[in-house]
């Protein structure tokens, strides 16, 4: 599985079940910690229930219950995540340790049915990598992931599908030729690098490369 693929799509219909739980949870009834110790223990527990949750999942994909219990926890850790946004900010790898932090990207990712939670993270998450307090990356990847929850183009080129020939199409970018300054904003590497990487975890497939986006070749750190 690529990282640009998402949770299957049959999923989201029942996002707007945990939707409703998670708006019906108030935020102010959550008595939320913020020193970095219990931070970073809660997240690890939350993270550990989300991985044998979907664990469970894949096993039985048909499985109403399992089904039922992924998104059950799932509302839960967003309730969670937007008390610790509300009252702590973002959790920071430099108070609560990488794998924390880590987990609070990962219960963000899996927030898909608060999509105006992962917006306000992912603005408190680029000031912690403006900061050089988070991964460029994990900033990355949510905001493009929620972007194309909510049918907007990407910011920052990192989702992709790839078509029948097995050639790997982006989707849809927002100012195409603005796109390597943003990367570089947050400490990205230039998109052509990004793209032969995808290419080569791919078999070295074929690139259709987005229109608008300037196709500069130059030399990559971590080229294949």
């Amino acid at each position: 599985m690529s990282r640009a693929t998402d949770q299957a799509s049959g999923m989201h219909a029942m996002f707007r079940f945990a939707f409703a739980i998670v708006m019906l949870w108030p935020i102010g009834a959550i008595a939320q910690d913020c020193t970095p110790s219990s931070l970073q223990r809660e997240l690890l527990q939350r993270k550990e229930a989300d991985q044998t949750a979907r664990k469970t999942l894949a096993v039985s994909s048909q499985s109403e219950e399992a089904l039922n219990e992924t998104l059950r926890i799932d509302a839960e850790n967003t309730t969670y995540m937007r008390a610790v946004l509300e009252k702590c900010g973002w959790p920071r790898k430099s108070a609560v340790g990488e794998q924390a932090a880590k987990a609070a990207w990962l219960l963000t990712q899996h927030a898909d049915m608060d999509p105006q939670y992962q917006v306000l993270a992912t603005q408190q998450l680029k000031y912690a990598v403006l900061g050089k307090k988070a991964e460029p990356w994990d900033l990355a990847v949510l905001v493009d992931r929620n972007r194309r929850l909510t049918n907007q183009p990407q910011v920052y080129g990192m989702q992709f599908f790839t078509l029948p020939d097995s050639t790997i199409r982006f989707y849809d970018i927002v100012t195409p030729s603005k796109l390597d300054a943003r990367r570089k904003e947050i400490g990205l590497p230039p998109f052509y690098c990004w793209a032969l990487e995808i290419s080569s975890e791919n078999g070295h497939a074929s690139i259709d490369w987005p229109a608008g986006v300037l196709l500069t070749p130059q030399e990559c750190p971590n080229a294949p």
